[in-house]
């Protein structure tokens, strides 16, 4: 597959189930070690991601889904808006690439594109302390920790460390 292969497009509600058959099981194999896989299993579904989750995360103001596709297939997508603390900063909600299309500049290339629709104030995003690909990625492409902390707790008693990073923009 060559770049000029690759179409970055925003999604409409048509995608959502494609998407999230190639987004899914990316998630799941991301939260390997860092949740039990019982719980992997009962966070959701595919269907239940097209009919609520991503619902829910477009519906605030201002935030869009994009995806990565060739020939009509999708290969990554990312979630992106205003951020709710801070409206003048970009938020990274979400951004999963297919395992076998990761290592082609599809990540970049969707991390260009939220960064180039909001193009002004820092962006920033949440990431599993853990996730060591997840945290690499970002380190690379200039996001930087910022000292904020989060507990995500997706069931009782299981608690999940994550860190923020920052992307400072003029």
């Amino acid at each position: 597959m060559l770049p000029s292969d690759i179409t970055i497009r925003q999604a409409k509600p048509i995608d959502f189930p494609e998407i999230a058959e190639m987004h899914y099981p990316v998630w799941q194999q991301s939260w390997v070690g860092l949740l039990p896989t019982f719980l992997l299993n009962v966070l959701g579904s595919p269907k239940s991601w097209v009919a609520k989750a991503y619902p829910q995360s477009l519906s605030p103001e201002g935030w869009s889904m994009w995806i990565a596709e060739a020939g009509g297939r999708p290969l990554g997508m990312t979630i992106f808006g205003p951020d709710p603390a801070d409206p003048d900063q970009l938020q990274i909600d979400a951004l999963y690439i297919a395992q076998q299309s990761q290592r082609h500049g599809i990540g970049r290339r969707l991390l260009e594109q939220a960064l180039s629709l909001h193009p002004s104030g820092d962006a920033v995003l949440w990431c599993a302390e853990r996730n060591v690909a997840g945290r690499r990625f970002y380190e690379k492409r200039n996001f930087h920790l910022d000292g904020r902390t989060l507990d995500w707790e997706p069931a009782p008693g299981i608690i999940v460390p994550h860190v923020g990073y920052r992307l400072r923009r003029p």
